[in-house]
């Protein structure tokens, strides 16, 4: 009797452990690696939405500059902050109605891409002649730097700052 007892011990040791053992090997497979962002391609789409965007000033294009801003953007130009992307999109709307041949012209000096391919920023300088090329005020110049996130697949400005260079004593 001892010796059924014991084989019938040793039995369940042996049932219990590759029971065990299986439920170890049947642990969930491990998540599929997520794709690699081409950092390069991103940055050469920030670099055509932001000519777009440019095109769009001169073209005085207010309502395209809509797909621009983020609903919750936020510019700042020379001490002048505007929050949320139809407050922007508003105030430049009335700044180009009272300049109507403004002509504005920025070159992107970097874009960095962060590797996650959803979050950028951009800088590089800018020049408005507000009364045209053929206008008797000179041109203003100055250096900005923008943060770019891809909202529903589509880069979108979420900040925009700037400043205009000093002015040289004369």
């Amino acid at each position: 009797m001892k010796s059924h007892a014991l084989a019938a011990a040793c039995s369940a040791v042996i049932l219990l452990s590759g029971c065990a053992a299986k439920k170890e090997e049947a642990a969930p497979p491990a998540e599929p690696p997520k794709p690699a962002v081409d950092v390069a391609a991103e940055e050469q789409a920030i670099r055509t939405r932001s000519g777009e965007w440019m095109n769009y000033m001169n073209a005085q294009d207010a309502a395209s500059l809509a797909g621009i801003y983020a609903p919750d953007a936020m510019s700042v130009y020379d001490g002048n902050v505007t929050k949320g992307g139809d407050a922007i999109q508003s105030g430049i709307a009335s700044e180009l109605a009272a300049n109507p041949k403004a002509v504005f012209s920025w070159t992107s000096d970097a874009v960095h891409v962060a590797e996650s391919g959803d979050l950028a920023y951009e800088t590089g300088s800018i020049s408005v002649d507000l009364d045209g090329a053929d206008g008797k005020k000179p041109a203003t110049s100055g250096a900005f730097v923008t943060v770019w996130q891809k909202v529903d697949g589509s880069w979108r400005v979420v900040a925009d700052a700037g400043t205009e260079n000093a002015k040289k004593p004369k």
